[in-house]
């Protein structure tokens, strides 16, 4: 393989225009070939605006292509399993955006197919790959904050705050859901990347606001294998953006924003701890700024500004080497799987009224009844 992998996009909307296409063209090791979308004279615009040579209205079509060597799909989520097992068979590697299916049986099809072609799947969990959650990873694994006991986070964002083409999300047999699928799994990415896997989960689940009746509303109360208690909350009828976590331990805190600003969040990462001076990590210590000469950064919040460079880039950049090195991707098929069983455990839970176990003995769990739920 050359050191340049060649791309093409199943399902070029609006996530790919904005997305997906202007860090591929910024990336020294990737290359836009071709692109899919069932809407011929949308394909063609958008073929022509970025100087696209392949053009296909068909993904099977597509996949085909002996110039293509790994396909990014983002296509509304009930047909990520097909698109993503057509392009294994033809010996594509499959970037595939969350989340990864609306079901288990479907995520395991596309984990088998990707494993017995012997093709790298990596799931879009793109918040994995801001600056900034990099360091508070860190901070976790160097103990600057002790043990974690807690942790509170929450992804908020309206239906209608960004301009869509298509609206599969207010249909349930095309996106599986609202916010927990769409919004809150990044949350639950992150809280297994950050802190561990989920052992337990009880959840309420609701429909509040949105026209569309599925889930807007939603409070998932998790307990963690390693004795982390903490909630992942999501709506889609917040009029401004919220993206917040919180994590607490027994010597520190820290408080961190994905990816928007806001007055109770105005720099991307704060740590606090109640360490002394001296056990506090260079790398933490580089961002402290003293109210006075000598001022130690000890019992005091230090804000943390790392460079903001763009985590769609920075996924696809890591992707790619995942494939030229023959290494795993950062974020695996499991990765994804595990984040969806969470999904469905809170559904399972809301419609049950009880805690539920991980992992789910059913591979296909239905959206609560919001006929029912108020």
């Amino acid at each position: 393989m050359s050191s340049k992998i060649n791309f093409g996009i199943i399902g070029a909307g609006v996530i790919a225009r904005e997305s997906h296409i202007p860090a591929i063209k910024k990336l020294p090791e990737a290359e836009l070939v071709a692109i899919c979308r069932r809407n011929k004279e949308k394909a063609n615009e958008l073929a022509r605006e970025w100087q696209v040579k392949e053009v296909y209205y068909d993904y099977r079509e597509l996949v085909k292509s002996k110039n293509i060597d790994a396909v990014i799909v983002a296509t509304p989520n009930v047909y990520h399993k097909e698109n993503t097992v057509a392009a294994a068979k033809e010996g594509k590697h499959v970037l595939c955006e969350k989340p990864m299916a609306t079901n288990l049986k479907d995520a395991k099809k596309m984990i088998r197919a990707c494993r017995e072609n012997k093709v790298k799947l990596q799931v879009g969990f793109n918040q994995r790959f801001f600056n900034h959650i990099k360091i508070v990873k860190r901070l976790i694994e160097e103990n600057v904050i002790g043990e974690v006991k807690a942790f509170n986070t929450t992804y908020r964002e309206g239906w209608d705050l960004y301009p869509v083409e298509s609206d599969y999300r207010n249909h349930a047999d095309l996106s599986g859901g609202a916010c927990l699928i769409d919004l809150g799994i990044h949350k639950i990415d992150l809280v297994r990347y950050l802190l561990g896997d989920i052992k337990e989960i009880c959840a309420e689940v609701k429909h509040s606001a949105m026209p569309a009746k599925l889930d807007d509303n939603a409070w998932v109360l998790c307990n963690l294998n390693n004795g982390i208690t903490g909630c992942v909350s999501s709506d889609r009828f917040s009029p401004a953006v919220d993206g917040s976590f919180s994590i607490f331990g027994t010597e520190g805190m820290i408080y961190f924003n994905a990816e928007i600003y806001s007055p109770f969040g105005p720099v991307p990462l704060s740590v606090y701890t109640k360490k002394p001076s001296e056990k506090i990590p260079d790398f933490v210590r580089e961002f402290f700024y003293p109210q006075y000469v000598g001022s130690k950064p000890e019992k005091s919040w230090i804000n943390i500004t790392p460079s903001n460079q763009n985590p769609y880039q920075k996924q696809i950049e890591d992707f790619c080497q995942s494939i030229l090195k023959n290494k795993e991707p950062s974020v695996t098929g499991e990765d994804g799987l595990k984040a969806l069983e969470i999904v469905l455990a809170a559904y399972k839970s809301a419609k049950e009224r009880k805690w539920v176990q991980l992992p789910l003995k059913e591979d296909i769990v239905s959206l609560p009844n919001f006929e029912e739920i108020r």
